[in-house]
């Protein structure tokens, strides 16, 4: 009989996939919640699963309504599914099959990589994978369901796909990746909703291959095929009601649409997430570089937005992110925050470096998030995902040529990460 060999780079992956798979099992066994509301979330859930288990129809008919404990404006089905493994698995063994989704997205992510970054050992990428394992929130939706996990792996399906069509040279090939690209974030999509803004990212470079032929004709058919479920459902229901009843708050719709919210806060969580992978010295060139106009039309930009924003004071416990609630805690006003969103915006701005393609994926980051409440968990760690695979940015100058960055990023996440766990203590 032939003797089975195997050699490093095989056990690799295998033993730094077991080894941070572990401390999501520990996380799992102290029931770790290190976003604060992954339980919480969880718990509400499931109770409803577990009504669809009871009386499908009924349930489905009230879902999202101002009935008690039907407050939701997540999408049904994920709970729908996990009402059918109710009656034969326990929660316990549900949130343990549900922990495997931790290296799922890890192993997603570092297949992403290798594609993306051909001339990169793939040691580095796959230790650069395993970061997502210090997640706070992998982990807690590793340990608690929820439908962001479950979204996120088959997003990252259909950006592997798209990568696959980027990079090959057969139209036949480019054409069948289209429609697993297509198919697979829209699963994600039926999973957790917000995924469904990267389909304008993926029609536009789709648009750019096809032109404006038969294909494109199929396509958007395709799409809206896929799509027709969620349309009926939408129409079927009172949607603005319902999600005005998940807010959390008592809000207008013009509050919970400010974009001026959305531009600050979501570009002060762009810029947090990506400091620790930005090679400081070309970050500060490029600021000493930009021209006086362009500097000027940023921060009367920002002013505006500054003007127009109305988020919810820090102590609503609404979200906000790490330089709305510093600047809170610091000087119970908004001018850290303030100071820190015009330093940002200058910063993606340099980084972005005037790519169409760029600036789109960036809108859809600021409208990924439709609700008045954004918390940083809806953004880790889909911008790290989002700059190291989609951003067309010299992302190996600034963190893979540098190989201190990855002691410097595994630092700040687990330093991130006991902040989450123990904050109840801190604060």
């Amino acid at each position: 009989m032939q003797k089975v060999k195997y050699n490093f780079l095989t056990i690799k992956p295998l033993f730094l996939y077991s080894l941070f798979y572990s401390t999501v099992l520990l996380g799992f066994y102290f029931n770790e919640d290190s976003l604060g509301g992954a339980k919480a979330d969880f718990l509400y859930h499931y109770n409803i699963s577990q009504k669809f288990s009871e009386n499908f129809f009924l349930t489905f008919s009230t879902y999202g309504t101002n009935a008690d404990g039907m407050n939701a404006r997540n999408s049904p089905v994920f709970w729908i599914l996990i009402s059918y493994l109710n009656n034969f698995i326990s929660s316990e063994f549900l949130r343990l099959i549900n922990s495997f989704s931790s290296i799922l997205i890890s192993f997603l992510f570092y297949r992403c990589l290798i594609i993306k970054f051909k001339n990169v050992d793939k040691f580095y990428l796959l230790f650069f994978s395993c970061i997502l394992f210090l997640s706070p929130t992998i982990r807690s939706v590793s340990i608690w369901p929820s439908t962001l996990n479950w979204g996120l792996v088959f997003f990252l399906v259909s950006l592997l796909n798209y990568l696959k069509f980027v990079n090959t040279l057969s139209n036949n090939k480019k054409d069948l990746y289209i429609y697993y690209t297509i198919f697979f974030v829209a699963i994600s999509a039926y999973l957790h909703p917000s995924f469904a803004t990267f389909y304008i990212f993926y029609v536009f470079n789709f648009f750019q291959h096809n032109k404006f032929g038969i294909k494109t004709f199929y396509l958007l058919l395709f799409s809206l095929i896929l799509a027709a479920p969620s349309l009926f459902y939408i129409i079927s229901k009172d949607f603005l009601s319902s999600f005005q009843a998940a807010q959390g708050i008592q809000t207008s719709n013009v509050q919970s649409l400010n974009l001026a919210n959305k531009i600050l806060i979501v570009s002060t969580m762009v810029f947090f997430f990506i400091i620790p992978v930005l090679n400081l010295k070309i970050l500060i060139n490029k600021i000493n570089d930009i021209k006086l106009k362009e500097f000027t039309i940023i921060v009367i930009f920002c002013l505006i937005n500054i003007y127009l924003f109305n988020y919810p004071a820090f102590d609503s416990g609404l979200g906000g992110g790490f330089f709305y609630k510093l600047s809170s805690i610091l000087f119970g006003n908004n001018l850290i925050f303030y100071i820190s969103s015009i330093l940002s915006i200058v910063c993606i701005y340099l980084l972005l470096e005037k790519n169409f393609y760029n600036y789109l994926l960036l809108f859809i980051l600021i409208i990924y998030t439709p609700q008045l409440t954004i918390y940083n968990k809806y953004y880790d760690p889909l911008i790290l995902i989002i700059f190291s695979i989609l951003i067309n940015f010299n992302f190996k100058d600034h963190f893979f040529k540098k190989y201190y960055k990855f002691l410097q990023l595994y630092f700040i996440s687990v330093v991130y990460l006991l902040i989450g766990i123990f904050k109840s203590q801190i604060f």
